[in-house]
């Protein structure tokens, strides 16, 4: 690790030509600010003082001009703006002022006597700029890559090194979303190694918490699915990693935050429709239009995401893990997969299918359907008060296709059909199954957002509530329809006590299922309210205050039934809840030219309101109070040049379920419970992060972070075995371990030009592992040969990994894009993505995914754009195959419930090319 970091260094300080550009959505830029430096003159040329100065659009800021008429706006957020200037003069307006880098602004205040007074203001950009802040930050452009023909979040953080995507929300398989690329496949993020619990997700500084389809019921709490969120409504969103002092929150934030931003103000009207084909013949539309009329703007968003999927709805031949009810009306005495109990079962595979009986005919769709829409609306209620509403929604529909199944068809004697037996121990068929029919999976999401900002003698006050809510709904009848179908292989009829085995070949047979019922329902409940204030102090230093609030609850229910009796019945009451409060007080400083200091101190508080374990009727409250100080140095060594370095502490509390445990569940011989853990404390952390900018020339930038941040007492699952009516009982429980690091390096370098080659190439190196376990940690119990121990997979050095974790933590992970852009608009570009070992899809070695793009905007409103996905074909099924598996879990050998265990292979997805058509006006 330390050669590769010190190559990667010599590289970026050696070298003066390198590869880089921008895949849609990720943003030509080492850090999505820059700093706004401007001037207030008269018209015979002498500076205006205390002259009022505000700019709007993705954020607004205000200041006042010093006695040489000078003012500073540090850390903008890229974007379009408006620049209004008051003084005894008059006032002063300019619309759609672009800050994509460090900016010069000149205002000059135009004769007394001239009609229709408006200030000449004037420009000059400073060329790709570089990051200035004392955060390591990167920035994607959600919009616009839902407007570039992309459904789904799932490969836009693959440009960014240091961000690993989960494509679960809390390990294991997923019961939905198993699919690539369909709307409800989760994306929770993972930065600088943190696990997804350990990385917030933000809206203007307020943490947004869910649920995701995949996180049922104990995983809630394990990071925010994105996949409920639409892309198309944020314009903007930053990556913010490290212990950076300008971090809108410590709380959660232990590899850093993912921060949305709203739409902003709206300076002209404006409207844009894009138009794609989906990998599997489907459509992907988006649409969003702005308005201004006088003092109120308003940005509206309308997008679908409607596809066949994989297969659409055809017949399918399905394996039978379980039992029928009747053939011919006679009773089937066992399930399919109990049958032939000579013949092993698929090695190492937790699902186990050996079916004995195969059945064509059944229905089964991998269709789904997704809409999403937003109102943003601005309103200037005075010259210094603006209020504004944000509104984001969006509902899918898709069915649970579990996968596809290995299966080893084993018919008995005097079976003569068409399908040949397989070789014992080996699968010689593929299906896509379920454990029982397909049911319906509905997710959908409300967000909204209320913001008051008001700006007095140069201080900003604002005042901001979001309302966040999530729900997920699986409603099913788990059975197949009755019917006539096609049957080959043997089934036992009869009473289980005596009964006769039929041969099938491929004959019609009329068949009855048990009436198996589901409905299950979760949700959350996320309210926050912010308060800050900020000052600017003299000309070169700012001061604040901030106050969040958060209230989130996470309620289930749960219920299955069988011919009308009840077999599962769980919930959790609304009123288990959690709610953390966070204060931060911070001071930013430009010391002189060269040197800015940055420093925020964080008061957080956590209180969890739970049943009691011994007495759920009684309710037990936990308190969790942690503060820490974080520092940001900036030293500019030179117009090019800019050093930064950060440290501070972080804090991760455990998910509310965590607290609450599990109810007992028993199916397939066994029982598993997960109990509550009042004295489970949360993660500390304290971190630190160095890293450097250089403009290498004009349209060249290079960044680079070297970071290392030491989490003390990380959660994990141990389990311990016991029995229950004469039945395995497995009972988990969350802890805390000793001590754990996560450390890496992320390069990245981009030149990006109007016309001519450009290119970019990002490289990221992580190494998250455990370092310390608490005494006996390895001796909690005895586990069954067939269930590994949770906590034996805890490996000090080892890569965290999915099995004990919520997602796995990539030892490595690159990107590159060359490219040539004849104008703006017209362009093909070659982009190859690396994915290292121990990666996100559980592929047991490092793999590249090969993607191409090219754009021709026939005029300045109407614009192509194609795109080659996975040219390659690299692991292009897309349905999850469970009988292919990845690499081994690391387990500590010898020790009680020694388990290597296995890890399934997630497809990559579907090679395919997508056509957008893009209108403007």
């Amino acid at each position: 690790m330390r050669n590769t970091i010190a190559l990667a260094v010599a590289f970026l300080l050696c070298t003066r030509v390198v590869l880089a550009q921008v895949s849609p959505g990720v943003q030509q830029s080492a850090a999505h600010t820059a700093n706004v430096t401007g001037s207030v003159t008269r018209s015979d040329g002498k500076p205006v003082p205390g002259a009022e100065v505000r700019i709007g659009g993705p954020t607004v800021l205000s200041t006042s001009s010093n006695d040489r008429g000078i003012f500073t706006f540090n850390n903008v957020p890229w974007g379009t703006y408006r620049i209004v200037v008051t003084s005894a003069l008059g006032t002063a307006t300019r619309q759609d002022v672009l800050i994509n880098g460090d900016i010069t602004v000149a205002i000059q205040f135009e004769p007394p006597s001239a009609i229709k007074t408006i200030a000449r203001v004037s420009t000059q950009s400073s060329g790709a700029h570089i990051n200035v802040s004392s955060s390591s930050i990167a920035s994607v452009t959600p919009g616009d890559y839902a407007f570039s023909g992309y459904g789904t979040w799932t490969n836009l953080f693959a440009q960014i090194p240091g961000v690993a995507v989960s494509g679960y929300s809390a390990g294991g398989s997923a019961f939905a979303g198993t699919m690539r690329l369909a709307p409800q496949m989760p994306v929770v993020l993972s930065l600088n190694g943190a696990l997804p619990y350990e990385t917030s997700t933000t809206l203007d500084g307020m943490p947004l918490q869910g649920v995701s389809s995949n996180g049922f019921i104990e995983n809630t709490g394990g990071g925010l699915d994105l996949s409920n969120l639409p892309m198309d409504a944020f314009d903007t969103a930053d990556v913010v990693r490290g212990p950076g002092a300008n971090a809108p929150s410590i709380v959660d934030s232990i590899g850093g935050s993912f921060v949305l931003h709203p739409p902003g103000q709206v300076t002209t009207n404006r409207f844009e429709l894009s138009v794609s084909n989906d990998p599997y013949g489907g459509i992907i539309s988006n649409s969003r239009a702005g308005f201004h009329f006088g003092k109120l703007s308003a940005t509206i968003v309308y997008g679908i995401n409607d596809s066949p999927g994989p297969l659409g709805s055809s017949a399918v031949i399905p394996a039978l893990p379980f039992a029928l009810a009747t053939i011919d009306g006679k009773p089937v005495a066992l399930p399919p997969a109990n049958q032939n109990p000579t013949v092993n079962g698929v090695p190492n595979c937790f699902c186990t299918v050996t079916s004995s009986l195969l059945m064509q005919g059944v229905q089964q769709s991998t269709a789904w359907s997704q809409q999403n829409g937003a109102l943003a609306l601005s309103y200037d209620v005075a010259r210094s008060i603006t209020a504004e509403v944000f509104y984001a929604g969006t509902t899918s529909r898709q069915y649970s296709e579990q996968g596809y199944f290995p299966v080893e068809f084993a018919p008995g004697t005097g079976y003569h059909g068409s399908y040949a037996p397989s070789p014992v121990g080996q699968p010689s068929y593929t299906f896509l199954t379920q454990e029982s029919a397909p049911e319906v999976v509905s997710q959908s999401s409300s967000l909204l957002e209320e913001k008051v900002t008001a700006f007095v003698n140069g201080a900003v006050l604002r005042v901001a509530a979001l309302q966040y809510n999530s729900f997920n709904n699986l409603n099913g009848a788990e059975a197949y329809p009755n019917g006539t179908y096609r049957l080959w292989g043997t089934a036992d009829l009869g009473s289980s006590s005596s009964y006769a085995p039929a041969a099938y070949n491929g004959t019609l047979e009329k068949v009855t299922f048990p009436s198996l019922n589901t409905q299950e329902s979760w949700w959350t409940n996320n309210r926050d309210l912010l308060l800050s204030y900020a000052t600017q102090i003299g000309i070169s230093t700012s001061a604040g205050l901030s106050y969040t609030t958060s209230y989130y609850n996470a309620p289930y229910n749960a219920s299955l039934t069988l011919d009308k009796t009840p077999l599962v019945n769980l919930s959790q009451s609304t009123a288990a809840s959690s709610t953390t409060d966070e204060t931060r007080l911070h001071v930013d400083s430009q010391i002189n030219d060269k040197l800015s200091v940055g420093l925020s101190w964080y008061f957080a508080i956590g209180s969890f309101h739970v049943p009691t374990p011994s007495s759920p009727s009684q309710w037990s409250d936990s308190v969790f109070r942690y503060n820490a100080p974080r520092l940001g140095v900036v030293w500019r060594a030179g117009p090019n040049v800019a050093i930064r370095a950060s440290a501070g502490g972080g804090f991760a509390l455990p998910a509310l379920p965590n607290l609450t445990g599990y109810a007992l569940e028993c199916s397939g011989g066994e029982c598993t419970e997960t109990t509550a853990n009042l004295n489970l404390k949360p993660e500390e952390t304290f971190g630190f992060d160095v890293g450097a900018d250089a403009r290498l020339e004009r349209n060249t930038v290079a960044s680079i972070d070297l970071y290392r941040t030491n989490l003390y007492g990380q959660f994990f699952i141990g389990t311990t075995q016991s029995t229950l009516n004469n039945q395995p009982l497995f009972i988990n429980q969350y802890g805390n371990l000793g001590t754990s690091r996560m450390e890496g390096l992320n390069l990245t370098v981009n030149r990006d030009v109007p016309s001519g080659y450009y290119w970019r190439a990002t490289l990221g190196l992580t190494h998250a592992y455990v370092m310390s376990v608490p005494p006996g940690f390895y001796n909690n119990g005895t586990c069954a040969a067939t269930k590994a121990c949770t906590n034996q997979s805890v490996v000090p050095g080892a890569n965290f990994i999915s099995n004990t974790y919520s997602a796995t933590v990539p030892y490595s992970g690159a990107s590159a894009t060359l490219g040539w852009r004849w104008k703006p608009g017209r362009f093909v570009d070659l982009s190859p993505t690396y994915y290292g070992n121990n990666n996100i899809y559980n592929i047991p070695h490092a793999f590249v995914v090969l993607d191409a793009h090219a754009g021709y905007s026939f005029t300045d409103n109407i614009a192509l754009l194609v795109n080659f996905n996975n040219i390659t074909g690299a692991y292009d099924q897309s349905i999850q195959n469970f009988g292919n598996y990845g690499y081994v879990t690391p387990v500590v050998q010898g020790s009680t419930g020694y388990y290597p265990g296995v890890a399934v292979i997630q497809p990559y997805g579907p090679r395919y090319i997508t056509v957008t058509a893009n209108f403007k006006y």
